[in-house]
């Protein structure tokens, strides 16, 4: 499913102007595509290293499966009640990590087994939820109120992410999809821009993001609310940089922001928050980790 791109717009409030369809379809696509290429994975690839600190592609991939489970875990509202609750309120920096202490010890054939079980769950979640409507507000990551779709292309832009933090090892060499990039550049600026907006206003500015579907996106501030519009590549822009790269700065991983875009200001800065925010810790800095550990 490809999403039209005229003036397609993402709120934290009211989600995607196309409404979540398209995310449903982009999340199960990219998940059937990285299980996939699971099944070709060697016992030397499954140990290589990535490029999420001190995580191999085996512990990248428990967290994939971490995640896809508490998502539908959140979508059923078990989540008080999953096995989740016990590690308290989520910390991007730290949770990961102790999450993972519940598959210790398992095989890839068993992580495989259960990513392939949790991605058919979550499809049909996710589906189910949408049929339910509603406009329920959630607390995001930033800690903003977002719409409960929004939260759900946090899970799509999470898998994105961590694929790439894969790239040595899976190799994915497939054309790239478009509905996905969209979606996880259309979120991955309302991210920053809401953890820009907690530490003042936001001031209205356009990205042109080379190799993006879209070209230029438009991240502002109305009423307490930040959205974010692709407006077209003949639109001029405040800041320029490729697409991945920005993406991947402001998220946590790679050169700051400052150098991709070569200017260095307070919107920068403010978009720049939020890789603080998202940076994971290490493990040894994690102490329940560490003692579970021996």
């Amino acid at each position: 499913m490809t999403v039209d791109s005229s003036r397609l717009t993402l709120t934290e409030r009211t989600g995607l102007s196309c409404g979540p369809e398209a995310l449903h379809k982009a999340l199960y696509a990219q998940r059937k595509k990285l299980a996939g290429r699971l099944a070709e994975l060697t016992p030397s690839d499954w140990a290589a290293p990535t490029h999420c600190p001190r995580w191999s592609v085996h512990e990248v991939v428990r967290h994939l499966v971490d995640v896809a489970e508490y998502h539908v875990a959140h979508l059923t509202n078990r989540s008080e009640h999953s096995r989740f609750a016990r590690f308290g309120a989520f910390d991007p920096a730290s949770t990961p990590g102790l999450w993972l202490q519940d598959s210790a010890g398992q095989s890839p054939e068993q992580t495989v087994e259960a990513f392939l079980r949790v991605m058919e769950d979550e499809r049909d979640s996710l589906g189910a939820r949408i049929e339910e409507g509603g406009a329920t507000l959630e607390r995001s990551v930033a800690g903003r109120e977002n719409l409960w779709s929004v939260r759900s292309l946090h899970v799509l832009w999470d898998a994105w992410l961590h694929e790439r933090d894969m790239s040595r090892t899976l190799r994915l060499d497939d054309p790239p999809d478009v509905t996905v990039q969209r979606l996880i550049t259309l979120y991955s600026l309302l991210l920053a821009g809401g953890v820009a907006a907690l530490f003042g206003e936001l001031p209205r500015v356009s990205l042109h993001l080379a190799g993006s579907p879209d070209g230029v996106y438009e991240i502002s501030e109305h009423r307490g609310e930040v959205s974010v519009t692709a407006v077209g590549s003949a639109s001029p822009a405040h800041l320029n940089g490729p697409f991945e790269a920005v993406v991947e700065s402001i998220s946590g991983r790679g050169p700051s922001l400052a150098e991709i875009v070569g200017v260095s200001n307070a919107t920068v800065e403010g978009l720049s928050k939020l890789s603080a925010v998202m940076r994971p810790a290490r493990p040894e800095d994690i102490p329940h980790r560490r003692a579970a550990e021996g």
